[in-house]
């Protein structure tokens, strides 16, 4: 081989070897990668959503998250963390503090405020579909979820379960009849037939203790004809009213002291309103 052709080749195999290290050289490369928040979610005691047409506030004592405004409620624990999940989110874009209304973040449509932090989101990024989120004076794109975790109704946000982990029933009070803890639960009155075992009425508080709605709604119009009151006396003393309201599809009690109702299936809700239903559907399965 003459040696202007070795100078080819050699020239060939250059120009094929720097194409290829171009080409996988941006796959080589770590992405930069911006931290949102170096806000500790332990330090955590404040939350605040902010809408133009609404505000819902949330503080954390005794490390459990309790709802304070537009009502006072006890909350879903998952769903706050969810929400402080963007305390430790990263973006791949950083942008200017500048001219904020192309961002939508002039006046933005969820503002989040944890502690003394705020998070305002704006809109959203015609390529990424990611949305753009102020805080610290700098402006990122992150993902939509974080807006997604800040609940637009409160009740949302509010436990499903009836009672609190440290609600101990020991006495419920209903229109025909009683349930008294003493050395074991007893009806009164009890009816003769059928009888209850200390089973089937521990079953029938431990379902009063875990009972969890399907849904939740605010306190509002007028009560019905149908509506019955239920008292639950606690362990330590405190006094749960309820207003019972059945209907052909569900079971609704309202909490007096929260102001929301706590919306059940008729199964259930049959089940809570008269211990006897369970040993009658037992008594079909067994037959």
């Amino acid at each position: 081989m003459h040696s202007h052709s070795w100078l080819n080749l050699i020239m060939l195999v250059t120009i094929l070897a720097l194409a290829a290290f171009l080409y996988i050289r941006p796959s080589l490369q770590e992405e930069t990668t911006h931290r949102i928040s170096t806000y500790p979610v332990a330090a955590v005691q404040h939350l605040q959503i902010d809408r133009q047409d609404s505000s819902i506030e949330l503080n954390r004592t005794a490390d459990r998250w309790y709802m304070s405004k537009p009502i006072k409620g006890r909350v879903n624990e998952s769903k706050i963390d969810r929400i402080l999940e963007i305390l430790s989110a990263t973006s791949q874009h950083l942008l200017p503090f500048a001219n904020l209304d192309r961002y939508g973040l002039q006046q933005p449509m969820i503002e989040l405020h944890i502690d003394q932090e705020p998070f305002k989101f704006g809109d959203f990024a015609p390529i990424t579909n990611e949305q753009y989120l102020a805080t610290r004076q700098q402006v990122f794109l992150v993902s939509p979820r974080y807006a997604a975790s800040l609940s637009v109704l409160p009740t949302d946000l509010l436990s499903l379960k009836l009672l609190a982990e440290d609600e101990m029933p020991v006495e419920f009070i209903l229109s025909n009849m009683r349930l008294k803890h003493d050395e074991g639960w007893q009806l009164i009155p009890e009816q003769t037939e059928p009888s209850l075992s200390q089973t089937e009425l521990n079953q029938w508080a431990q379902a009063w203790r875990f009972a969890q709605a399907i849904y939740l709604t605010l306190a509002s119009g007028q009560p019905e004809e149908n509506e019955r009151e239920i008292s639950i006396l606690l362990h330590d003393g405190r006094k749960i009213k309820l207003i019972a309201e059945q209907n052909d599809s569900e079971l609704t009690l309202l909490r007096v002291d929260e102001g929301v109702r706590y919306h059940f299936p008729v199964g259930l809700g049959k089940r809570l309103l008269d211990p006897y239903t369970m040993h009658r559907e037992q008594a079909v399965i067994a037959e």
